[in-house]
């Protein structure tokens, strides 16, 4: 329960919206498989979405830094030994197996990425055999459950995650077989099918990122909470079709939205305010609120801004020391969770220097309210977003978007739904 609630803190800090969809796990040993592209982002959030505390798999090279062995114990992490880190073996294999079948035997469950490592490229990741080597040599019945990370924009902060699970995959059909290799590969490529769906992954880096981007102009909600369901849903029923598009149609579909998406950069709107009425009851309904949020952003700014050099800090650091996207995220969070305070207890040195107790206080009570007020300063940024979006309604270029948004939903109708 402590790594649940540890995972919760964490997540709900870092992601303005956590969301899980799909079947609830089945009852008894379960093991999880989800998509790896995020890092250590992607066991946070899966820890804080899943219904049941899970053992997770993870690398052994992770016990080698002293400040996430805490997390590891928390997390009931089980260390496995990679071929590309060194060191492994048949005996260090066979003894993962083990501690996962000990979890199993007592009817618990254990997560695992059977990509095997975090990464930010369009397609999954080849499948290691150990998921489906763990499951056809288990001494007890497991339910094999995929599951899919789907994020709004993985390296920023306090934007969402959708986890996304998917029936259980057969293969009880395999189970008289055990652990043979042609058994091994049929269920690894079950794996495979099961959780390329629930993900947002392509074998075309060109189509998935159109898909991907005529998504998102059709969303109908704010980017950071974007309904990534619904996003996940479209770029699924998108990417068959765009695969199937001639390249000089393809090219043609891409510099229309890339065309419209530098008007929206230009006036600086979402998708979802293009074409919005703003009828005058919502306009009455939504002004006494948003003046008492941005009042209220109004006293929180001067102690946010306390923060931003550890916050640029941070930022700078994490795209200093890595170029992968999927390792960004995990930096920023790192780096926040040792930079921030650091720098509070710094600010408080310099207050209780200048001016005694009472001073020292402010940056850790400035720190203490702009967490907690961060929902507070992100719907006042939407409420200026709403403003602008109003201010652009009769822009002559909306008839035009509109129009393109309705050949978009006529080309491809399964967007529609």
């Amino acid at each position: 329960m402590a790594a649940s609630r540890v995972a919760r803190y964490l997540a709900r800090m870092w992601f303005r919206n956590l969301r899980c969809e799909g079947p609830t796990l089945p009852p008894g040993p379960c093991l999880i498989l989800l998509n790896h592209p995020n890092g250590l982002l992607d066991p946070l959030a899966a820890a804080a979405l899943l219904d049941r505390r899970a053992g997770w798999l993870a690398k052994a090279t992770l016990w080698n830094l002293p400040p996430l062995r805490p997390f590891l114990a928390a997390f009931r992490a089980i260390p496995v030994t990679r071929p590309k880190d060194g060191g492994a073996t048949p005996e260090s294999i066979q003894h993962c197996f083990r501690k996962v079948h000990e979890v199993l035997g007592r009817g618990g469950s254990v997560a695992m990425f059977p990509e095997g490592v975090s990464h930010s490229d369009a397609d999954l990741a080849p499948l290691k055999t150990g998921a489906a080597r763990i499951v056809l040599s288990s001494p007890v019945p497991v339910s094999l459950v995929p599951a899919g990370l789907v994020y709004g924009d993985r390296a920023t902060f306090r934007h969402s995650v959708l986890l996304r699970l998917g029936e259980p995959v057969p293969w009880e059909d395999l189970a008289a077989r055990g652990a043979e290799s042609e058994a091994v590969i049929e269920l690894t490529a079950r794996i495979r099918a099961a959780l390329q769906p629930l993900t947002l992954h392509a074998a075309e880096a060109r189509v998935l990122a159109l898909a991907q981007e005529v998504a998102w102009l059709l969303a109908e909600a704010p980017g950071s909470r974007v309904d990534l369901e619904a996003l996940r849903r479209r770029v699924r029923a998108l990417v068959p079709h765009l695969a199937s598009l001639p390249m000089d149609e393809l090219a043609a579909l891409e510099a229309r939205v890339h065309g419209a998406q530098a008007w929206l950069r230009a006036k600086g709107l979402r998708p979802d305010q293009v074409g919005h009425p703003y009828p005058s009851a919502e306009v009455r309904h939504w002004l006494p609120s948003a003046a008492l949020r941005l009042a209220l952003a109004a006293l929180l700014l001067p102690l946010a801004l306390l923060f931003w050099a550890s916050y640029r800090l941070v930022d700078w650091a994490a795209g200093r020391f890595t170029d992968e996207g999927d390792q960004a995220a995990t930096l920023k969070l790192l780096g926040g969770l040792l930079v921030h305070p650091l720098w509070a207890a710094v600010l408080a040195g310099v207050g209780g220097w200048r001016w005694g107790w009472p001073g020292a206080l402010v940056a850790p009570v400035a720190l203490l309210l702009v967490l907690l007020g961060l929902p507070v300063l992100e719907r006042a940024g939407e409420d200026l977003q709403a403003i602008r979006g109003f201010r652009r309604r009769r822009d002559p270029a909306v008839p035009e978007l509109l129009e393109a948004r309705r050949q978009l939903m006529e080309a491809f109708p399964g967007l529609a739904r």
